[in-house]
């Protein structure tokens, strides 16, 4: 008989592998600015300048008929088979629409994965992901890491 657990422990390793290489720190308070993006750190403003930005991607996370939110990575370092992202996310719609489209705007189509692009002129990620987890997954494969 085969293996009833599951995830199986190859699968979880698998996910545990790629978020331990896809380091994703989060950005409270998000806002874009034409400088780069802007975010709260205790009382602190601070700021990703778009200069620092290595690439940048997009996905949906979540269940369609559920919560969900679409993600948005900005690597800002990429070493070996890791990198490091800044993350922070918008509602689904007309308003991650317009996030992609300053990003891309700002960093670049070239420094954009296809997902953002996509976003930015359709309205919707074509990168969908159910967890975190996978989605650190995917977005490795995405970078060829």
């Amino acid at each position: 008989m085969g293996n009833s657990e599951w995830p199986t422990p190859t699968f979880a390793d698998d996910f545990a592998d790629a978020v331990s290489r896809y380091r994703v720190e989060l950005l409270p308070w998000a806002e874009l600015r034409p400088e780069g993006v802007a975010f709260r750190e205790g009382d602190e403003v601070r700021m990703i300048l778009w200069d620092r930005v290595v690439h940048a991607l997009a996905a949906h996370v979540g269940e369609p008929e559920g919560v969900s939110t679409v993600v948005f990575d900005l690597v800002v370092e990429r070493k070996d088979a890791e990198c490091l992202v800044r993350r922070f996310d918008a509602d689904p719609g007309a308003a991650a629409q317009a996030v992609a489209r300053a990003v891309a705007e700002a960093v670049g189509r070239e420094r954009c994965s296809r997902s953002l692009l996509d976003l930015a002129a359709e309205g919707v990620a074509s990168r969908a992901y159910s967890d975190l987890p996978s989605l650190a997954a995917g977005s490795l494969e995405d970078l060829g890491l």
